[in-house]
């Protein structure tokens, strides 16, 4: 099996073992496993980082080499999310790799178990992360705050103050909160959406982003009364009242 030798280390980190040494140990492995070493590649530079020259040329060259061997998976990548990508695209492309400090190795039954089981516990972090993530915006709700972007109207409390304890409270932007009632007085006088954009637009009363406006805005605005009343509900269809008040 026609094998490379990946060795690096970081500029700011020199405790990691020498590129020499780093080859060596590779070098052993290889003649242990009658693997034929075709060439050796070493970087200087974050791990954390695809764009290392070395790399990139052993990469480019992946139809010379049949397995590339380093003495440390995070000789190859330190972020976790690139290294089982990279290990995707290899194992896709028919090409194997092996780290020593793990005795992984994916040309054997045992290395692909266990690179697969790598791939699979990744997997199960990131679905854990987004299921933590999901239940926190889920207690924040119920906790009466707001998630996100604050609506026209407002403002984020905690971006003035940078106080966390602030985070989800709202408060009113005067000159966004006469638009808005402006915006309810036109509907209620029978105005539809484009009519009251239009309106908005003669006034010289632009958006947020200072861009005139659009039927949607306007619709977007006026389907959620009920926040702008200062109401919320909870999971058990119960309304609450929002510490910031309503602005209609």
């Amino acid at each position: 099996m026609r094998a490379v030798i990946y060795a690096r280390i970081s500029t700011d980190q020199q405790s990691e073992g020498s590129i020499e040494e780093q080859t060596r140990r590779c070098q052993q492995y290889c003649e242990l496993r009658g693997y034929e070493v075709i060439e050796s590649f070493r970087d200087v530079g974050s791990g954390m980082k695809e764009n290392r020259k070395q790399y990139e040329i052993m990469m480019e060259t992946m139809d010379n080499w049949d397995i590339c061997v380093a003495y440390k998976l995070d000789r190859f990548h330190r972020s976790s999310a690139n290294a089982n990508r990279w290990a995707q695209h290899l194992h896709n492309s028919g090409k194997n790799f092996a780290a020593i400090d793990i005795d992984i190795d994916t040309s054997s039954a045992m290395g692909l178990f266990i690179f697969r089981l790598m791939t699979s516990l990744a997997q199960l972090e990131v679905d854990m992360t987004k299921e933590r993530t999901r239940m926190g915006l889920k207690a924040v709700k119920r906790q009466g705050r707001w998630v996100g972007r604050p609506p026209y109207g407002y403002l984020s409390k905690k971006k003035r103050t940078e106080n966390n304890s602030d985070t989800g409270i709202l408060e009113e932007d005067s000159d966004e909160c006469k638009v808005v009632k402006m915006i309810y007085k036109a509907k209620d006088n029978g105005y539809n959406y484009k009519e009251i954009a239009e309106f908005l637009d003669d006034q010289n009363i632009s958006t947020r982003k200072g861009t005139p406006w659009n039927w949607t805005s306007i619709r977007d605005i006026l389907k959620n009364q009920r926040f702008y009343e200062g109401v919320w509900e909870d999971d058990m269809g119960e309304e609450h009242q929002y510490e910031w008040g309503g602005i209609l």
